[in-house]
């Protein structure tokens, strides 16, 4: 029985830091659309999950930002940025508190672009005046935008999800105020289905309204409030 005992005596273990990052891979960092101020990146987790991602970056002033992102996310989008400019983007995936695998991208924002065309065009309506329906009307039926829903939230951000059940829009433009009461606006490419709103303020009460846009005009909305996580 002694012996039994020699034998079951447990051999010194790796330490779990040597162990997570072979049950939790993160890799194929992209960029799949930009603006002028914004930035959408995505990526994969191949194998294992995280609990949370942390993208790190520095912004226009060299000021390093942080931003947190659900461990279920994929892809996120960068706001606040400055146009024709070079970023480097971090992403760091995280169990518990601890930075396990991190992948980099590289991106340039797209220049300032001119105005967007007018909201109304005044020849071609001329042309044609007396059957067409207004395009504010004709649209939303091949364009309908719903289901806004906060999939999570902790004290400085909320990520949101929606759907687009029929046709498409060019972008989006997520709109809601801040803690002092400034109206935000936060472009969205065309493509997302989810959004991490960054900068915001421990329990707080926040409304979003989320727009479709094509051509510049807002075709569709939806709107959701949400109380932010308390400060920890």
């Amino acid at each position: 029985p002694s012996e039994k005992h020699e034998e079951q005596k447990p051999k010194p273990e790796s330490p779990s830091s040597e162990a997570l990052p072979m049950r939790a891979v993160l890799e194929e960092l992209e960029v799949s659309s930009v603006t002028p101020n914004s930035v959408q990146l995505q990526w994969t987790v191949p194998e294992g999950s995280f609990d949370s991602f942390m993208l790190q970056y520095r912004d226009a002033q060299g000021q390093p930002q942080a931003l947190p992102i659900d461990g279920g996310s994929r892809s996120v989008t960068v706001p606040g940025l400055s146009p024709s400019r070079r970023y480097r983007f971090h992403l760091y995936g995280l169990w518990g508190r601890k930075k396990i695998n991190h992948v980099s991208t590289e991106a340039v924002t797209a220049a300032e672009e001119p105005e967007e065309l007018p909201l109304t065009t005044e020849e071609p309506q001329h042309q044609k005046p007396q059957t067409e329906a207004p395009t504010s009307q004709a649209t939303p039926a091949t364009a309908v935008l719903e289901d806004l829903r906060v999939s999570s939230v902790t004290p400085s951000s909320a990520q949101l999800h929606w759907a687009v059940p029929k046709g498409s829009f060019d972008s989006f433009m997520l709109q809601y105020r801040d803690a002092q009461g400034q109206p935000q606006a936060l472009p969205i490419d065309g493509g997302s289905r989810s959004v991490t709103v960054p900068g915001l303020s421990p329990s707080h009460k926040y409304r979003f309204h989320l727009y479709g846009l094509r051509g510049g005009k807002r075709i569709d909305r939806v709107s959701i409030d949400t109380v932010t996580g308390e400060a920890q």
